[in-house]
């Protein structure tokens, strides 16, 4: 049940209210954790009782992926989305026209015709509130998004000067939707990206082109967590052995090289750890830095750093299955994707150093790679495979 406000109506001029409302959509458009407090200030404008910010798909039937509420009961919204959006009027009028920028009751439905539909019927048993302005707009192709305000019915039906005035906060709503896309923020894509991320075994460090830190997977929060070897902080990335640092940050260096006479190159090492455990694997390699204008978390380097002590067990199995390599040599790409260097690794394996090229020579074979850095970041690629 929508809770009670006090209402007042839509003010005649640029207030604060109209102001926070619009300030509060901008902060949203950064940090989608923000949208409860942006409706919040947009029912605070606009003399509501409560709102949404959705987001709609392209789908023969019509769902919201995305649905943030503000003065909803829960169980309300939760029944509504379960089986009650397709038969909902407004949903139906928002895909049978994308491109109207302000909808609302009267270009939807009448209120005699609300009376004798089942969809009504079925909201007045859970909400209060009877009428709705929607303020839609398209952030990208295919995107359609947007607010809808509601007001009970002892307040009222938004009137035409309601919707005129809408009309200023529905141009920065449009504005910040563009920013919220172009930033990843609207969720879908986001949340996807960030659970592949933290499915890796790697823990995974984005540095921006200042070398500043820009993303931490779950990984990588654990081991700045534990503090063995790894020192990460807003400023960037460090080891705290000289020499190990000196290297590392020369790999990253090439990483976000963007000179025209020199192409952005990545590059692997090893790191001691002070705790005497088997020593970390660094794989640097750049990222394309084709932005959009409006992005303001731009990566121009990923930096994975492999713990071989968290190696699963099954990938040396993994790797003979999807490659057809033999056990020795899915062995020696175990250890690689560890971040062993090729000497070592067939020191730690017990075999020659010319055994051990001969074997890479196979691996590049089978895996229809040509160097050391692009192997490894395809076996990397496997070891994340559930």
């Amino acid at each position: 049940m929508c809770r009670a406000i006090a209402a007042h109506p839509m003010q005649s001029s640029v207030d604060d209210r109209i102001l926070s409302a619009i300030e509060a959509l901008y902060e949203a458009a950064l940090d989608e954790r923000q949208w409860t407090q942006a409706l919040a200030a947009l029912v605070a404008a606009t003399g509501s009782q409560a709102a949404t910010f959705w987001v709609l798909d392209g789908s023969d039937q019509p769902r919201l992926p995305t649905l943030t509420c503000f003065n909803f009961d829960p169980a309300f919204i939760a029944e509504y989305q379960d089986g009650m959006v397709p038969l909902d009027p407004t949903v139906q009028y928002l895909v049978a026209h994308p491109n109207e920028p302000i909808v609302h009751d009267g270009l939807v439905i009448t209120e005699r015709e609300k009376g004798r539909h089942p969809y009504y019927d079925w909201h007045g048993r859970h909400s209060d509130t009877r009428f709705r302005l929607v303020g839609q707009t398209h952030p990208a192709h295919d995107v359609q998004a947007g607010v809808a305000l509601h007001r009970t019915r002892g307040v009222g039906r938004y009137e035409p000067l309601d919707i005129e005035q809408f009309r200023l906060l529905h141009r920065h709503l449009e504005r910040a939707l563009v920013i919220a896309y172009r930033l990843g923020t609207l969720g879908t894509l986001q949340h996807c990206t960030t659970e592949l991320l933290d499915r890796h075994p790697a823990a995974i460090v984005l540095l921006d082109e200042r070398r500043r830190v820009v993303y931490l997977n779950r990984h990588a929060t654990e081991l700045d967590v534990h503090r063995d070897g790894l020192r990460i902080s807003r400023g960037g990335l460090s080891l705290p052995q000289a020499r190990d640092n000196a290297r590392l940050q020369r790999l990253i260096g090439r990483a976000i090289q963007r000179e025209a006479s020199a192409a952005p190159v990545g590059g692997m090492m090893p790191a001691a750890r002070p705790s005497g455990r088997r020593s970390y694997g660094i794989y640097v390699t750049p990222i394309s830095q084709a932005y959009q204008a409006l992005s303001t978390v731009r990566p121009a380097a990923c930096v994975m750093i492999l713990d071989p002590d968290r190696q699963r067990p099954s990938l040396a199995r993994r790797l003979v299955v999807m490659f057809g390599l033999t056990e020795a040599e899915a062995r020696l790409a175990n250890m690689l994707a560890s971040g062993e260097e090729l000497r070592q690794a067939a020191s730690i394996l017990g075999i020659t150093y010319g055994t051990a090229r001969a074997r890479l020579a196979e691996l590049f074979q089978k895996t229809n790679t040509h160097r050391q850095g692009e192997l490894v970041s395809l076996l990397l690629a496997a070891a994340a495979l559930d």
